[in-house]
């Protein structure tokens, strides 16, 4: 070995570099994203919706919230802990361990050892400190009946705290592992039981250190210890750069897909050989051999066949039942008639950027049987969501009224049918008089 090769692998010592230290890029790389994730989101969030959607929902929320809390439901007490500490320990599944890696980090940051450490560690405190404000947050907001209802005291909610946290910490270095670790279906078969024990296991530690503090202190020092054995892992661990930035654009894209869903990339690149669901192509459902059914058939396979679609349906079905849940009942019937004109708009949308690929423009289709095909697309697969939410109509009134208004748990869903199928052809003859009119 030439002395010239001696001193190209000898170890590069830590510098700054210009006017940053890796702490200071690090910070100044987290609020370069948060506030680029702030400009997207002002796209939406002007004036007229914060004064028209999101400061008369915060009212409505505050003014249930101090209801509740100032006089909370009679058989509380009686209610098991379990629950809400299950609900905590739902929040620290989400996030992912950061380091605000970029591309250009490959030239020479990341083949610093330094810096790569010191960058590490300080994803590991970003991550901590994160889910310390998210769980005290939580922690607080629920303080009112952890405290007289259910006796817990003071320093139990504090310890509680950090045990979460450090739960939260230890779960995000272990998916961080297995990601690393494995790819394709080994890695969703170890992170699914893993996730399954985590949350099902830390309430269940979370519940006797309610009782004892210094109890919930001592298991998240395990957590902590864990998770600081995993970081030195990682911190040992090389060739990380391309995961690092995987990461980062899966966070970026996360919390702002719903507002540039428009502008975003419409269709994700296929990662098999042929798709999960109807690889054979076989008819999602029985249809004649005829040109509308046929293309109605394709559109509704393509729609679950895209992962980022039927989410996003699982979040309206979801959005729609606590609109309907909450309210009294008077207001949540005209929430419900209004519903499916929203689940119709969203499917048009997904069936008019379907018909602009590339590949649908190359055939020509009459008016006829596209309006026909998307009536019958739309309907179909609106209709689980607005059933779904008829019946939760209906149960309210049984529970509410009794007796013989049990009747609306198979009347409603009836009458959503059909009103369905009015509001489906009410909004594709308007968007059919659009088109007359340009």
């Amino acid at each position: 070995m030439t002395p010239s090769d001696s001193a190209a692998n000898r170890p590069v010592p830590f510098r700054s570099v210009g006017s940053f230290t890796p702490s200071r890029l690090f910070a100044a790389r987290a609020a370069a994203f948060w506030t680029t994730i702030w400009k997207c989101w002002r796209i939406v969030l002007d004036w007229t919706v914060c004064l028209y959607i999101v400061l008369p929902g915060a009212f409505i929320a505050v003014g249930i919230y101090r209801d509740f809390m100032r006089e909370p439901p009679p058989g509380l007490a009686e209610f098991p802990l379990y629950p809400i500490l299950l609900a905590l320990a739902l929040p620290q599944l989400a996030g992912k361990y950061r380091t605000f890696a970029e591309s250009g980090d490959g030239l020479f940051l990341h083949r610093n050892p330094q810096w790569r450490r010191r960058f590490a560690k300080m994803g590991f405190a970003y991550g901590g400190a994160a889910r310390l404000l998210v769980t005290s947050i939580a922690v607080m907001t629920l303080s009112p009946v952890l405290l007289p209802v259910f006796g817990l005291s003071a320093g139990s909610l504090g310890a509680l705290v950090v045990y979460y946290t450090a739960a939260g910490l230890f779960w995000s270095m272990l998916r961080d592992r297995v990601a690393l670790s494995w790819k394709g279906w080994r890695r969703w078969a170890a992170t699914l039981p893993a996730g399954a024990a985590f949350v099902l296991g830390v309430p269940a530690l979370a519940e006797r250190g309610a009782a004892s503090p210094g109890a919930a202190f001592l298991s998240g020092a395990a957590f902590l210890a864990a998770a600081l054995v995993l970081l030195l892992w990682r911190m040992r661990k090389k060739g990380t750069l391309l995961h690092e930035i995987t990461v980062e654009n899966e966070s970026y894209a996360s919390l702002v897909s719903w507002v540039l869903m428009d502008t975003m990339e419409k269709k994700p690149l296929p990662r098999q050989r042929k798709p999960i669901l109807f690889a054979r192509s076989q008819p999602l459902l029985p249809h004649r051999d005829n040109v509308a059914d046929r293309l109605a058939d394709s559109w509704m396979k393509s729609v679950l066949r895209r992962p980022d679609l039927v989410k996003q349906l699982f979040y309206t079905l979801g959005v729609g039942a606590a609109a309907l849940a909450l309210p009294p009942i008077p207001f949540a019937v005209i929430v419900w008639l209004g519903l499916p004109f929203l689940v119709v708009a969203t499917l048009r949308r997904y069936w008019t950027q379907w018909l602009s690929e590339p590949y649908l423009t190359l055939f020509v289709w009459s008016d006829q049987a596209e309006a026909e095909a998307s009536r019958k697309a739309t309907a179909w697969l609106a209709m689980p969501l607005v059933l779904l939410w008829a019946l939760l109509i209906g149960v309210r009134i049984g529970l509410a009224f009794g007796g013989i208004a049990w009747i609306a748990v198979a009347a409603v869903p009836a009458a959503g049918y059909y009103w369905l199928r009015a509001a489906n052809d009410i909004l594709i003859s308007f968007a059919a008089s659009r088109r007359k009119k340009e």
